[in-house]
């Protein structure tokens, strides 16, 4: 099962190109959800308590993978700190401890077979203004390298986390990033440059290379 925002459909993709071979059954998508979200029940998305009833019926030997940040990085975690006068690093701080709980409570309902995935580095170029994504994030005025240095230091709090935690990490963004320009390889852009998402076939592809040694580990381990 993969819970998280709408960059889920890059594994829904990769499902249904065959990838995975079965290992990944399910996807649940939230639209606009985000990591700090998940310490309110009564977010916008409604994500939280999306998930937590998906994944309720679940064996507690199922493999859960969570997929969010997007929307923190390149966009919630500018927003409050402009609402409400707190730095980048204080909200970023308090978007890592929502989802370091959400984590957190699907260990204690038993779960213990969960990969933390890297966010999704951003895709809206500077003073791009069309598209429905980029108008609703118009307020934010950092750049694009801007936020994608925060996505990649995020990421290395979301690997310290699973580390800590006892867990798997799966990031893609070493296939993503342009050594040049240090954002988003414009390969990878999705053809609709009005769309924040990526190129679905490659980052399905991408996703598929990284995630397939780990759910064979996964395999391995529960045939000991």
């Amino acid at each position: 099962m993969v819970l998280g925002d709408s960059h889920v459909r890059y594994f829904r993709k990769a499902r249904e190109n065959g990838y995975f071979h079965g290992r990944i059954v399910s996807v649940c998508e939230v639209r606009g959800a985000t990591a700090v979200g998940m310490r309110n029940p009564k977010s916008k998305s409604d994500a939280l308590r999306t998930f937590r009833r998906v994944i309720a019926p679940l064996p507690r030997d199922s493999i859960l993978l969570i997929h969010l940040g997007e929307v923190d990085c390149g966009y919630l975690i500018w927003c409050r700190a402009q609402e409400y006068g707190e730095t980048i690093e204080q909200q970023m701080t308090a978007s890592l401890a929502a989802y370091d709980d959400f984590v957190g409570e699907l260990q204690s309902l038993g779960f213990t077979r969960i990969i933390l995935s890297g966010a999704t580095l951003p895709a809206i170029a500077d003073n791009h203004a069309w598209g429905e994504v980029a108008m609703e994030r118009r307020q934010v005025h950092a750049s694009l390298r801007e936020r994608t240095d925060l996505t990649l230091r995020y990421n290395e709090a979301l690997r310290d986390m699973a580390t800590r935690r006892g867990l798997r990490y799966a990031d893609i963004t070493a296939d993503l990033l342009d050594p040049e320009t240090g954002v988003l390889r414009p390969d990878y852009r999705h053809r609709d440059l009005n769309d924040h998402h990526l190129d679905n076939d490659r980052a399905a592809l991408c996703w598929n290379l990284t995630l397939a040694p780990l759910l064979i580990a996964y395999d391995l381990e529960a045939a000991d």
